[in-house]
């Protein structure tokens, strides 16, 4: 016996659904706090990567700009006035004396323009180390083709430099600002030369330096061509690498599309590996503009998430022990609810396994539990006495299939199974009912030597009624025909009369009946309202044989009076009688097999012996049937003349 163990009992199971969806709930709950406020942080870090990035630009910017300043007011200066050599030095001198972020400054004029008798002439002061310097131009350094003045001179406007590390051997990376300067001359505005600023670039360090988002994170700059001027990584300074280098040496696609967006003037926030920290990053950049510089804030994703994931470990495993305290408690109530429901389970298995005496729990609760509880009780007394009824019945049954089946014995041994064996005929017939007994019947015997006498009958109704009914039919026509009357008008004459006494069931049958010469092949027959038998000839094949005037089934009105034909068969005609369940039988789809299937079959199976016309036919039935119940009873009786 197989009793309720807890861990297959209801208290269990509840509490495992119960515990589960809170886990469930609480998991969701906590998936989506997670999300929303990544999403949050992303925001947020979003927007002050870019108010760094703009704000580390603006820085720069003003250094730059103020240089740019200066270039511009000279040309301006140059433009409308007219200086010594002497004033033009000392104006060069002032500028890179009184501006910290200058560290050199450059007029360079056309050829002969300043000084009809030179053809350079060029000044540039600068301040290595603070000391302030000057340089002259000559030949060995021909500005003309360098391209702080060429380019200006190109566009006709001014323009910054690549940052370059200086030549002098300080090595102070610096960037340069040209700008074109113009007379009137002749009525025609002119080009005349470059006014040059050079910016010292060793401040940007501690600007990129400065800039913190987090522990590790970091600033980088980019020039207007992609390289690096100033980076975490002293690898990569001094002009060193550029961010396509960098991505070209390591295959990344991803970098080399980030470089793209940077020197394109994009403003963006993405994802990002730095091989610096060796890790997943995320990137926020903004152009510089005026220079074509863009400026990169760089954040590690572990440290920017950092806070957030331990606050998710900590709820997460305090969460963990709240499941276990709640599903403890819900064990131990649920357990305490269920109780009556397991031990009333367990005596119930022991019910089923017919101990009939198991004790069921008792209770005085008036709650779900004690309905159910004396249900039980109930049940139990209701099915001890369901046993026995059924005892009683089942042997009541047993008896009754007994003796159904010796009924049916019975029934088979009143059917004649040993057919004739002589040159002049051949005859087989079959009779199966469909329940243990039926009402078909099939008869054949000889009322003398010459004379074979033969009949197929189909009782109304079926089971026993039926049996006995065709018993009495079967009967009476032994009684009624002999040498004296064998004409089968006056035999069924004689049988309905009989038939129709006393017949308060009103049951009937139709009956077919046939006797033969089989010397001369005359066939005298009469039929009481059974289907038309089918008839082969050598001229027409198989056809239905329907008589002149057709009667109704015997046992309806004694007062019928039934008239014969004759028929004469020819050597080689077959003669085949058969019941309704052949041409009534029904498949699953409630369609019959039909008069024209049996015909079909029997046209086909025309040249085979009467044993195998038979048995093709109830195979051609049971094919149609496919599986459906037999609903009538099936009788075949074939007759074959040979001469």
């Amino acid at each position: 016996m197989n009793k309720v163990s807890f861990g297959h009992s209801f208290a269990f199971k509840l509490s495992l659904y119960i515990i589960t969806s809170v886990v469930l709930i609480f998991q969701l709950v906590l998936i989506h706090n997670y999300y929303v406020s990544r999403n949050t942080i992303m925001e947020n870090i979003t927007e002050y990567a870019q108010t760094l990035a703009i704000s580390t630009n603006r820085e720069i910017g003003k250094v730059l700009s103020g240089a740019q300043q200066i270039a511009k007011d000279l040309s301006c200066i140059l433009e409308y006035s007219a200086f010594t050599q002497k004033e033009l030095v000392e104006s060069l001198k002032n500028v890179v004396a009184n501006n910290n972020n200058i560290y050199g400054c450059s007029i360079s004029f056309e050829p002969y323009l300043f000084d009809k008798t030179k053809y350079y002439f060029s000044s540039y002061f600068y301040k290595p180390g603070g000391v302030i310097k000057s340089f002259s131009n000559s030949e060995e350094y021909n500005y003309f083709k360098w391209d702080w003045y060429t380019i200006p001179k190109k566009l006709s406007k001014g323009v910054w430099s690549e940052p370059y590390i200086d030549e002098e051997g300080i090595d102070i990376l610096m960037v340069s600002y040209s700008e074109p300067f113009y007379k009137t001359i002749n009525g025609k505005r002119t080009f005349c030369g470059v006014v040059s600023c050079d910016v010292d670039l060793s401040w940007l360090r501690k600007v990129v330096t400065e800039i913190k988002t987090s522990k590790t994170g970091y600033a980088f700059i980019l020039s207007s061509k992609g390289v690096i001027i100033e980076h975490k990584n002293k690898g990569y300074t001094k002009l060193k690498e550029s961010i396509f280098s960098l991505a070209e040496n390591r295959k990344d696609a991803k970098l080399k599309e980030l470089g793209g967006k940077m020197i394109s003037n994009q403003t963006g926030f993405q994802e990002y590996y730095s091989y610096t920290l060796e890790k997943k990053c995320f990137v926020s950049y903004t152009p510089l503009k005026e220079m074509g510089w863009a400026t990169g804030v760089v954040i590690p994703e572990d440290e920017l998430f950092s806070d957030l994931n331990t606050v998710t470990w900590k709820l997460f495993i305090m969460g963990l022990f709240g499941y276990i305290l709640i599903l403890l408690l819900i064990v131990i109530l649920a357990n305490k609810i269920t109780t009556p429901l397991r031990a009333l389970a367990n005596a119930t298995c022991e019910i089923g396994e017919g101990d009939f005496n198991a004790n069921l729990p008792s209770t005085t609760s008036k709650d779900e539990v004690g309905v159910l509880n004396r249900s039980f009780h109930s049940m139990r007394e209701n099915l001890i006495k369901y046993i026995a009824n059924l005892q009683e019945t089942t042997a009541a049954k047993e008896k009754i299939e007994k003796e159904l089946s010796i009924a049916y014995d019975i029934q088979q041994s009143l059917l004649p199974h040993k057919f004739p064996s002589m040159k002049q005929i051949d005859l087989y017939a079959t009779l199966i009912p469909a329940k243990e007994v039926g009402g078909d019947l099939y008869d054949f015997f000889f009322i003398d030597e010459k004379h074979l006498c033969f009949a197929i009958g189909d009782v109304s109704g079926k089971g026993v009624p039926a049996a006995l009914f065709m018993a009495v039919v079967k009967t009476l026509l032994r009684a009624k025909i002999d040498i004296a009357t064998m004409d089968p008008s006056r035999v069924l004459n004689a049988m309905n009369v009989d038939l129709c006494k006393e017949n308060d069931s009103l049951m009937f049958v139709t009956f077919f009946l046939g006797v033969l010469n089989v010397e001369t092949g005359l066939l005298e027959y009469c039929n009481a309202g059974h289907t038309p038998p089918l008839i082969h000839t050598a001229n027409k094949g198989f056809y239905y044989f329907y008589t002149e005037a057709p009667h109704p089934p015997l046992g309806i009105m004694s007062d019928v009076i039934y008239t014969g034909n004759r028929l004469r068969l020819l050597p080689e005609d077959i003669f085949f009688l058969y019941t309704d369940g052949i041409t009534e039988a029904m498949n699953i789809n409630n369609t019959l097999f039909s008069e024209e299937k049996l015909l079909d079959v029997l046209t086909k199976n025309k040249d085979e012996t009467v044993l195998n016309i038979v048995n093709n036919v109830k195979a051609a039935v049971d094919r149609h049937v496919s599986g459906a119940i037999q609903s009538d009873d099936i009788t075949m009786l074939i007759l074959k003349y040979n001469g």
